[in-house]
């Protein structure tokens, strides 16, 4: 479990900062270097976060 906290903290903090930085890249209009900072927050968000998978078979009623 806390395996996926720290990946999610790993993930999100850099993310929230590249959105950060991106958006006031683009008030200040430098196009480019804001985009480049919101794409970068947008892959690092969809980046998949490792669960553990339990799977349980249940007994069919009616047989």
């Amino acid at each position: 479990m806390w395996t996926t906290v720290l990946t999610i903290i790993a993930i999100t903090i850099p993310a929230l900062y590249c959105l950060a930085r991106g958006i006031i890249d683009l008030r200040a209009r430098r196009y480019g270097w804001g985009l480049i900072g919101v794409f970068s927050a947008i892959l690092l968000f969809l980046i998949p976060i490792p669960t553990n998978v339990i799977k349980l078979d249940l007994p069919v009623s009616g047989q």
